[in-house]
């Protein structure tokens, strides 16, 4: 029964990156035929970079520079670009689209095994399920890092329950690197080492030394290419308009926004409404996290809260929360209510199939 299902979830989980995929195209070519190309590889490796993936494509064929607007992409760890590297025989929009459905397709196997650790077998189905059918789940179809960090995030929290310290050590350190949320996946481990039977001292150090060993490379790379270890910070600040403030300046900042001007337009709706709707939610779930939720997701989920909306500029909000997995346990939890389960399937597969054709189209859509 268990291999049963856990192959009908799999077989979902690479429908769903098809359709993802083939979906837009479709309508996009039938739709606009003159503004798009016809081939389903072509509209891939046009319509799938957008945003952030040329950024990271180009670290993966050209690495760092201190030279022109490329100068500004420190700011994108180096784990995913090296991935796409080593991995690169074709375009590469392909291998990172190829790349980043597989790490989402693994991610999430480990994800249902570790919820089931926990919950019922139902629950972790319907938390993954939850997960593919977000409304911003295309970002791992993309070549972002949410796909390649739902999978360190999900071995390194089933290797630690698992008590493998060296293995979930190794994975949070590569979780340091691919996305600032990765730091965050320390303290999550060693919650899971106080609460564990079997906690020995010698463990502190293979979970502790190899992220320190990952966040002094990145640091490194930055005294390397501009002599300054805090380089990032300073390019966040100035070309990303991006500082730390206080998350409830940046949440009203947000509702400014949604609230500027009569007339609803894309800019007022993505980066107002949306932005602010969901953030404030996301506050208003922490109770219901540290309730229902085991206590190193909570503590994982309130941080994470609480590193993102503590920015001069909250934006791409509904993307981040895909870097909060433990958000699609409440989610499945919420599920239990027929009604609950039945509307919000509706309108999560509604919001991905919108989201997707304007993320297609090169429109903002997170």
């Amino acid at each position: 029964m268990h291999l049963k299902n856990s192959s009908k979830l799999i077989i979902f989980l690479v429908i769903t990156r098809l359709l993802i995929l083939i979906l837009p195209w479709l309508l996009i070519t039938l739709l606009f035929p003159e503004a798009h190309p016809q081939n389903l590889f072509d509209f891939t490796t046009t319509s799938w970079n957008r945003w952030d993936a040329p950024h990271y494509l180009y670290i993966a064929q050209h690495w760092y520079t201190n030279i022109g607007d490329e100068a500004n992409f420190i700011v994108f760890f180096p784990l995913y670009p090296l991935i796409i590297k080593a991995l690169l025989f074709i375009n590469p929009v392909i291998v990172g689209v190829i790349t980043s459905s597989l790490f989402f397709i693994f991610g999430s196997y480990f994800f249902y095994e570790l919820v089931k650790l926990d919950y019922s077998e139902k629950i972790a189905r319907w938390a993954t399920i939850a997960m593919a059918i977000f409304p911003t789940s295309y970002f791992f179809n993309a070549p972002y890092t949410e796909s390649l960090f739902l999978f360190l995030f999900a071995t390194a929290m089933y290797s630690a329950r698992k008590n493998n310290w060296i293995v979930a050590g190794l994975l949070v350190a590569f979780g340091c690197i691919t996305r600032p949320f990765g730091i965050l996946l320390l303290p999550a481990v060693l919650i899971e080492w106080l609460v564990s039977q079997n906690r020995k001292s010698r463990s502190l150090p293979v979970i502790f030394l190899p992220s320190m060993v990952t966040v002094s490379f990145y640091l490194y790379l930055n005294k390397l290419i501009y002599g300054n270890i805090f380089e990032f910070r300073s390019i966040l600040a100035s070309h990303w308009q991006k500082h730390f403030m206080s998350p409830l300046v940046s949440i009203m900042d947000s509702w400014r926004i949604a609230f500027s001007g009569g007339d609803l337009n894309s800019f007022t709706i993505m980066v107002g409404w949306v932005e602010a709707i969901t953030i404030t939610i996301s506050w208003i779930l922490i109770p219901f996290v540290i309730k229902y939720l085991r206590k190193s997701w909570a503590v994982y989920y309130v941080l994470s809260i609480v590193l993102f909306s503590s920015t001069s500029f909250i934006l791409s909000t509904p993307r981040y929360l895909l870097s909060i997995p433990p958000i699609f346990v409440l989610i499945a939890l919420a599920e239990k209510n027929t009604f609950f389960k039945l509307t919000w399937r509706f309108i999560s597969v509604a919001l991905l199939f919108c989201f997707t054709i304007l993320f297609t189209r090169g429109q903002w859509a997170f």
